[in-house]
């Protein structure tokens, strides 16, 4: 198996549910867009994320690497971004430790990625939008979640879709490693929002921080960093 990110012509989700107008959970899905300066060159990356309180954005700390000069966030109606966008004021990374699983494969693996979150604070605060609710500290392994991720369209955010996900492992640190169900997961659904789907709302779990997967851009085995945050 490799990692990989490549950045292609059209890397979303494949497969998948296109979000609904009114779906919580996509409404509280955002596009990262970040500029980085990384050796005097100006750069675009582009990634997903989840709306945690009116001004607060959490996504996966690789998508605000290189020394952002830089970076925005859009709101979907649907699947379909809208044409505003609100500016980030600030970003911290917060670490995640990988913690240990039995298959030394996996293990391994784990200690050669980055599987650490990152918080993005706006300048302003969102309005009519509902922010995701954080899951207390799973005491077990979830029976099914479920991800948003915009994807990538050429060089701009995508299409928003959602897939289910199917929990294989966890760590004692929270770390969860999935498979999707009917779908798979793509360079720009990176960051996107990890949820336990209840009758109350979806409970966000964590994060996209890697896919494992033996063919470039996409795969359906996904590394979900847990939320661990004090905010920037």
């Amino acid at each position: 198996m490799a990692l990989t990110w490549s950045i292609g012509p059209a890397h979303g989700i494949e497969g998948g549910t296109l979000a609904r107008t009114n779906d919580q959970l996509a409404r509280a899905t955002v596009a990262v867009g970040t500029l980085v300066q990384p050796d005097g060159s100006l750069r675009l990356s582009r990634c997903s994320g989840a709306l945690i309180a009116p001004d607060l954005v959490l996504t996966a700390a690789h998508c605000i690497r290189g020394n952002p000069v830089g970076a925005v966030v859009g709101f979907y109606q649907g699947s379909r971004r809208i044409a505003s966008a609100h500016r980030v004021a600030a970003a911290a990374r917060h670490a995640v430790g990988s913690g240990r699983l039995a298959s030394r494969d996996l293990a391994d693996m784990l200690n050669e990625i980055s599987l650490d979150i990152a918080v993005l604070r706006l300048e302003t605060p969102v309005r009519g939008r509902s922010p995701l609710r954080l899951a207390n500290r799973l005491q077990r392994i979830p029976s099914t979640l479920q991800l948003a991720g915009v994807g990538l369209s050429g060089q701009a955010a995508g299409t928003l879709k959602t897939a289910a996900l199917r929990p294989l492992a966890m760590t004692e640190t929270g770390l969860i490693i999935a498979r999707t169900v009917g779908a798979r997961v793509c360079m720009g659904d990176s960051g996107g929002p990890v949820v336990i789907p209840s009758r109350s709302g979806p409970l966000l779990v964590g994060v996209a921080s890697a896919v494992i997967t033996p063919q470039a851009p996409c795969g359906n085995i996904l590394m979900i960093a847990p939320v661990t945050i004090a905010g920037p």
